[in-house]
């Protein structure tokens, strides 16, 4: 059998240094290589907790503030609550809405005065009226040349209240007896309207010596006419028929304000009364 050929000395030497180093290297290198592996896993675990615990904080944070300005809000309102006072004008106090009810006068003023702002010439009454007229003539006013006719007329007296000139000073109210007192004027005699085809005409009477009909001018018509209204005048403005107007004034006046003043507040009831005379 052949020999095999023995490594000198120098060459195992060198062999065992190379080992040595290899052994070395791979001492060395190994443990970082697993060492970089762990870092690169251990990384991505820390940022994540990182970011949700930053996140955590925030919402934290927005938590807290929005408490804080719930709060500085919340005292605020009471301090602007107890530091505000308003104190209305004592001219102004019996506008104010009532406590117990929540009506105040000036919203029923507001829906009186609405109403009867458009009223100069509220008709309260209408009255008939009727007036006898004796015409007569007579030549050279001798008694026996004389003839007359007797005329009657008949007219329409109309009465009104001027309600356009009433003020808040004219409207009260009593929360006590839930009552709205509305203080009028007077009523008036406006005018007087004569109804001609009513006109009623007797037959002529006629003396021994006169003849043929009654015959006026122009101006003797004119004259009758105007005494015909002077005289219903008359009869329409006596003390009676101005009382029996101012009563109708009352009763009309109070259905027109009725239903206006009950759409303010169904519960009240509305009373008229007249100014004092002048």
């Amino acid at each position: 059998m052949e020999e095999r050929e023995r490594p000198n000395a120098g060459e195992l030497k060198n062999d065992a240094r190379s080992a040595a180093v290899l052994a070395e290297a791979e001492r060395r290198h190994v443990p970082r290589f697993h060492e970089h592996a762990e870092r690169d896993e251990r990384p991505p675990r820390r940022l994540f907790r990182r970011r949700g615990s930053r996140l955590l904080n925030r919402i934290l944070l927005l938590v807290i503030l929005v408490l804080l300005a719930l709060i500085v809000f919340y005292k605020a309102g009471d301090w602007f609550k107890s530091g505000l006072h308003i104190e209305a004008p004592e001219s102004l106090s019996a506008f104010m809405p009532d406590e117990t009810m929540g009506y105040s006068q000036i919203d029923f003023s507001n829906a009186v005065l609405g109403e009867s702002r458009t009223k100069s010439d509220f008709v309260v009454l209408e009255q008939d009226v009727s007036v006898t007229s004796r015409v007569s003539q007579a030549l050279a006013n001798l008694a026996l040349f004389e003839k007359y006719q007797i005329i009657r007329s008949y007219g329409t007296g109309v009465y009104t209240v001027d309600l356009s000139k009433l003020t808040a000073d004219d409207v009260t109210v009593d929360e006590a007896l839930q009552q709205v007192t509305v203080t009028i004027p007077h009523a008036a005699l406006t005018y007087v309207t004569v109804d001609v085809e009513k006109t009623e005409y007797e037959e002529t009477e006629k003396a021994l010596f006169a003849f043929g009909e009654i015959k006026l001018t122009n101006e003797q018509l004119n004259l009758l006419e105007q005494s015909i209204d002077e005289a219903m005048h008359a009869q329409l403005e006596t003390a009676d028929m101005l009382a029996k107007a101012d009563a109708h004034a009352l009763s009309q006046v109070q259905k027109l304000f009725e239903p206006v003043v009950q759409s303010v507040a169904a519960d009240y009831i509305v009373a008229i009364e007249l100014q004092p005379a002048s």
